[in-house]
């Protein structure tokens, strides 16, 4: 019969030593976080555990290791979706520094940010074009009106206003009158002072929204120059009436001068901005807002697994290589355009639950792959040749 201490030290020098001690180690981790929450475990795995602890120390058995291994079989089914493997994930997570923790939230704020900034610039850039739009419809009969009334001045305007001032100016009615008060007949000065007010207000307000959106973009040269060394004096004499309007002809010439220059630069702008902004909105703003989303998802399920308790380490590169493309694919196919959602809230939902998109994604070309009616047309051939047959 062989000698039991024999075996013992046979059993502890075998290589599954280093495993059953590694079990060893789970079990008890295991065993804790069921004393911990309260969790009603059997008598026997308790035994069962403190007895391999021991035969840990004087050398392990056969029994001791079955019943080690039982043991923590048992816990794991009983503390399932917990895991060992769960509870070292959730310790070391926690064991890391602040900065390591933070890095992904981080990260996720600042996307959002650059998200909500350049929304926000968008909305800018869309208020400043609808403002440019209305000032163009109300200069625009202005301009003409001006110009059929009060025909050509008397003298040339002001060089820095009307760049081709050096050629003659025609007159829509003759020959300008010498008498610079004086207005053509029919025409009332004080209806001809509100219009040209309204018309330098259109171009102020016109000017300056095309000018704000130029600065953060430099989409087109500012026609005026004006910088933080420009005077108040040359602002007030491009954009402002001359004081007491002692010719109005040469005042509206001078406006529709301005008008003009202002005009192309507005128009560029806007035209600028939107061709920007459409690019942006829809080849990069989607993949952002799915970034976005992915990083919801991943962040709401860390703090679902830390809290409890089912933590596994995992790398999160593909879910959000997978969320960029769903972005793009969103962006670049113009989802939502059926529906009420927009496609950047398609893409941050893509981002978040990347399955459900992909799965919807083989559901349609599953259903765009199925055969025609070309089959039912045969089948319903058939019998037909089978009357005619039985007819014969």
């Amino acid at each position: 019969m062989a000698d039991p201490t024999t075996d013992a030290a046979d059993v502890h020098s075998a290589p599954n030593a280093k495993l059953l001690a590694a079990k060893l180690s789970e079990a008890e981790l295991l065993l804790s976080y069921a004393v911990e929450t309260g969790v009603q475990v059997d008598p026997g795995v308790f035994q069962s555990v403190l007895e391999a602890g021991a035969a840990s120390r004087t050398g392990w058995t056969e029994h001791a290791a079955t019943q080690l291994l039982i043991a923590e079989a048992t816990l794991a089914a009983l503390l399932k979706p917990v895991s060992a493997e769960s509870l070292q994930s959730s310790a070391r997570y926690r064991s890391k520094s602040l900065s390591r923790r933070l890095a992904l939230p981080v990260i996720m704020g600042i996307l959002a940010a650059v998200i909500v900034l350049y929304s926000t610039g968008a909305v800018l850039f869309s208020s400043f074009s609808t403002s440019i739009g209305k000032n163009l419809d109300i200069a625009n009969p202005l301009a003409v009106r001006l110009v059929s009334e009060l025909g050509a001045p008397a003298q040339s305007p002001n060089k820095d206003l009307c760049l081709n001032s050096d050629q003659p100016a025609a007159s829509a009615q003759g020959a300008p009158s010498p008498d610079l008060s004086k207005l053509p007949d029919g025409i009332d000065k004080k209806d001809v002072i509100q219009d040209l007010q309204t018309f330098a207000a259109a171009i102020r307000d016109m000017y300056g929204g095309a000018r704000r959106m130029n600065e953060l973009y430099k989409f087109q040269p500012d026609p005026f120059t004006f910088g933080r060394s420009t005077s108040t004096k040359s602002i007030t004499e491009i954009l402002e009436l001359p004081p007491g309007l002692p010719n109005l002809a040469l005042a509206a010439t001078e406006r529709v001068c301005v008008y003009q220059r202002a005009r192309y630069y507005a128009q560029s702008t806007e035209e600028s901005a939107k061709i920007f902004t459409g690019a942006v909105a829809t080849c990069i703003l989607p993949v952002l807002y799915a970034l976005l989303g992915a990083g919801a998802y991943v962040l709401r399920r860390l703090e679902s697994q830390l809290r409890l308790r089912t933590f596994i380490n995992e790398a999160h590169s593909p879910r959000f290589i997978t969320a960029a493309i769903a972005g793009a694919v969103v962006g670049v196919f113009n989802f939502g355009q059926a529906v009420s959602v927009s496609p950047l809230a398609i893409a941050f939902l893509a981002g978040y639950a990347v399955d459900v998109f992909f799965a919807f994604l083989e559901n349609m070309i599953q259903t765009l792959s199925k055969p025609r009616g070309g089959s039912g047309s045969d089948q319903a051939a058939q019998p037909k040749k089978k009357d005619h047959a039985s007819e014969l």
